[in-house]
C-alpha cells in the first residue's frame, strides 16, 4: 500500500485514527474501543468528506460503512 494519507482524532468520540491508501483506495480506521477496520475500494471523495466532516462517526456511519466492504484486522 502506497500514497498514504492520515489524521488523528482528538475530538471524535468514535475514530482515534484513519489511513487513506490511495493507489488501492484502502481506508484503514482505528476506533477508539480499539477495532480496527479496512474498507475496500474506498473512492478518494469519500475520504476527503471524512476529513471535512463535522461529526466522524456520522459521516462513517451514513457514507462508509453501507456502502463498502470492510474486513476487521487483529
Amino acid at each position: 500500500m502506497n500514497n498514504l494519507e492520515k489524521f488523528r482524532s482528538d475530538n471524535s468520540s468514535t475514530i482515534s485514527t484513519g489511513r487513506y491508501y490511495a493507489e488501492d483506495k484502502t481506508l484503514v480506521l482505528i476506533y477508539t474501543n480499539g477495532g480496527i477496520y479496512e474498507y475496500e475500494d474506498v473512492p478518494l471523495f469519500y475520504w476527503r468528506g471524512l476529513l471535512d466532516a463535522e461529526s466522524k462517526g456520522k459521516f462513517i456511519n451514513t457514507n462508509i460503512k453501507r456502502l463498502f466492504k470492510f474486513n476487521k484486522r487483529q
